[in-house]
């Protein structure tokens, strides 16, 4: 994400493009299935400047590695109640720092994100965001926690954003302000699905342009309107522009990763 003449400027394709060196980011494996493809996971693991495995993420991420060669997590975080201890013991051989984080307040995934802050500022690291495998599918009550960890980031990260990464989506939070979001002519020409949501709160003004149904200074608010199964005008670039924080998802596919 870039700022410029007070624009938010999002590209999802250069933010899962393993070869961008520009894009300086943090990889979190949180303990659920890993659909993505493979080599399109490993390739942005290995480019990460710091990879973490949350819990029984570790065990997920031990059996997905098997065959390839893949560097070793920096952390592993989380309660662990999850993860295996023959897991926990090849990591820690192979130089994984194993930090606990049993406090119950917090999911395992935003205490993760706190664990991140710590070793980039300890790192004197710069991050340009952080990634976090996590399908939106499966228990309510998990896609909700993951979706408020995104709400906590920004006390806990700052201006770093958090992209949620599952096999057929990239979601991630638009704060109050413009923004300007490139989604690619091949997304565009395939169909792909978005929305915008608002959680917690409803957004009074919103509006948007490059969406097949935009939205003219509208509210969206639960128990009145949320644009959900939208798609795009024909034109790569979608503009928001909005008074309140919102959720933002999009439809990957196969030729845009």
């Amino acid at each position: 994400m870039n700022c410029s003449a007070a624009v938010n400027h999002w590209n999802a394709l250069d933010i899962l493009d393993a070869g961008n060196v520009l894009f300086r980011f943090g990889f979190l494996i949180l303990n659920q299935p890993i659909n993505i493809q493979r080599d399109f996971v490993c390739s942005l693991w290995n480019r990460a400047s710091v990879r973490v495995t949350v819990d029984g993420g570790a065990n997920r991420w031990f059996h997905f590695l098997q065959g390839t060669d893949s560097i070793t997590p920096e952390l592993i975080t989380g309660d662990m109640d999850s993860i295996k201890q023959t897991v926990l013991t090849y990591f820690k051989s192979k130089g994984a720092e194993v930090i606990p984080t049993p406090d119950q307040n917090e999911t395992d995934f935003t205490k993760a994100l706190r664990c991140i802050h710590r070793y980039i500022t300890s790192k004197n690291l710069q991050l340009d965001g952080v990634i976090a495998v996590c399908e939106t599918s499966g228990r309510l009550d998990q896609i909700l926690a993951n979706l408020n960890t995104l709400y906590k980031a920004k006390d806990i990260l700052g201006n770093i954003p958090v992209y949620q990464l599952a096999k057929n989506s990239l979601t991630w939070l638009l704060p109050p302000g413009s923004h300007q979001i490139n989604v690619g002519d091949v997304i565009v020409q395939a169909g792909g699905w978005c929305s915008l949501v608002p959680l917690g709160a409803g957004v009074e003004h919103v509006t948007t342009t490059g969406l097949k149904w935009n939205l003219n200074n509208q509210v969206l608010e639960f128990g009145r309107m949320i644009s959900t199964s939208n798609t795009y005008s024909g034109n790569p670039v979608v503009t928001v522009e909005t008074s309140g924080t919102l959720v933002w998802s999009m439809e990957l596919c196969d030729d845009a990763t």
